[in-house]
């Protein structure tokens, strides 16, 4: 709302690499006072171009898209404007994906199988700053965010206490959480895979965790991405 008390459209970017639910969610949209799609994307690259040309006020993101994700779209498109709010919607509560969108930045997750209403109602909670989760999705990042004292080879390490991580370590634990598998990562630092490998391996034991959903969430409760 504006302080004369006029109704601001909110401005949307609906990205999915499914032109059948965009164009639905474009038509409720066009029904919803108060809103206007300003942009349609079906891939994280058209949704990265999109949102620098149109300045969306709020994100709607798929995550599993051709060309480019909808995690490494998020974090750029932050990257690019910081103010601009991103709410994840996807079919999938996978643990990697929440994980990546979640340190990606985005401001909230829900899954597809959202009421229109309470889909309408996120969007406004987001854009006056706060953050949503679906139950679903904030029953399992509890879970995965929980502090706990993890036990590995017989000793017990509190996972409060930060281990230290060289650069590229750091590099490798930041596209982890984003959801990339090894042969991505060795593209895109120039590595092999088996170094990439030997890599995971090192962080895993460094972090005292038994895989890499435990990684990506230590990773982002202890701030290291």
């Amino acid at each position: 709302m504006t302080d004369s008390g006029e109704q601001k459209t909110i401005r949307i970017l609906l990205v999915d690499d499914h032109a059948l639910i965009r164009r639905g969610m474009n038509g409720q949209f066009t029904l919803e006072p108060g809103f206007s799609v300003v942009g349609e994307a079906g891939n994280g690259l058209q949704a990265i171009e999109l949102a620098a040309q149109v300045q969306p006020d709020v994100v709607l993101m798929d995550i599993d898209m051709p060309e480019m994700d909808g995690i490494t779209a998020t974090q750029q498109i932050k990257s690019d404007n910081c103010a601009t709010r991103i709410l994840a919607l996807s079919a999938f509560d996978n643990d990697t994906q929440v994980m990546g969108m979640l340190g990606a930045g985005a401001d909230g997750y829900c899954l597809k199988t959202i009421e229109w209403e309470q889909l309408v109602a996120v969007i406004q909670l987001i854009l006056q700053g706060g953050a949503y989760l679906d139950p679903q999705i904030a029953q399992k990042v509890s879970r995965m965010l929980r502090p706990t004292v993890v036990s590995r080879k017989n000793s017990t390490l509190e996972v409060s206490q930060q281990p230290t991580l060289s650069n590229r370590e750091r590099d490798i634990l930041q596209l982890i959480a984003k959801g990339c598998s090894n042969q991505e990562i060795a593209t895109q630092l120039y590595l092999s895979l088996g170094t990439v490998k030997s890599y995971v391996r090192m962080l895993l034991n460094k972090l005292s965790v038994d895989d890499r959903v435990q990684a990506a969430a230590l990773a982002v409760r202890e701030g290291f991405i």
